[in-house]
């Protein structure tokens, strides 16, 4: 018989598009080990400095790279100066606005590479500007799921892949809506952090989402493309930027009450 894959570890998260490490200061706070990806070299450069006792200990290993379709290449990055976290593998996503890029060259990594080297995270946050849908079609190649899963909302087609990957429920957030978002108390993941979160933060993850705010693919794929009608037609009305969260049914059901 073909071996089952590893299951996820309940106390490690991935932080795909570490930025700025807001997201992995959170992470760390709450008390989970945390693999960070980041292809800035000046932002992997402050990590190190600033969460050098976490990374002395293992609770933080900085990958400085970013996801691509292969691994082990050397490949064109794209700084955006006035817009730093619109970096991207992508020329014409850091460019967007017309905003002038610089060219650096950076290590390549994929999924599955980051997946051998460190195992199945509990919670992966993928923030990696424009390259979240190749992100999603790795996570399809690969038999291994984390428990819960959140990328920036960029397509439909994304989140068919994830529902390809066999997640079947779905938590939209509005990620401008953060700020008017407090961690639940007592927590329901790890510690209790009572963190003000920002625009450059993924925001709450599993459990300590909304508990009512999980939908079926079909209702939340009815719910986006709302969003991006209104977004189209009133661009006031459908204010911010949208991420899906997604889990299973089955995860839900092993929630403690």
């Amino acid at each position: 018989m073909t071996p089952s894959p590893p299951g996820p570890q309940p106390d490690l998260i991935y932080d795909l598009g570490m930025h700025r490490g807001d997201d992995a200061r959170f992470y760390l706070a709450k008390g989970f080990r945390v693999v960070a990806l980041e292809a800035n070299p000046a932002f992997c450069a402050e990590a190190r400095a600033a969460f050098a006792a976490a990374i002395a200990t293992g609770r933080l290993h900085v990958e400085e790279a970013a996801l691509w379709h292969r691994g082990g290449e050397a490949i064109s990055f794209w700084l955006n100066p006035v817009k730093d976290d619109w970096s991207s593998a992508l020329r014409d996503w850091a460019a967007k606005g017309n905003h002038a890029v610089q060219e650096i060259r950076v290590r390549s990594l994929t999924l599955p590479e980051l997946l051998d080297a460190h195992g199945v995270p509990y919670y992966l946050k993928c923030d990696i500007e424009g390259m979240d849908e190749p992100f999603a079609a790795q996570l399809l190649r690969d038999a291994r799921r984390p428990g819960f899963v959140s990328i920036e909302a960029v397509s439909l087609d994304a989140l068919a892949l994830l529902r390809a990957c066999g997640y079947d429920r779905v938590q939209i957030v509005n990620q401008a809506m953060l700020p008017y978002v407090q961690p639940p108390d007592p927590p329901r993941e790890g510690r209790h952090v009572p963190v003000q979160f920002h625009g450059h933060m993924s925001g709450p993850f599993g459990r300590e989402l909304e508990p009512g705010g999980w939908r079926s693919f079909r209702e939340a794929s009815e719910i986006f493309l709302d969003f991006c009608r209104l977004q189209a037609r009133q661009p006031t009305l459908a204010h911010g930027w949208l991420d899906f969260h997604v889990t299973t049914s089955a995860t839900l059901a092993a929630m403690p009450a």
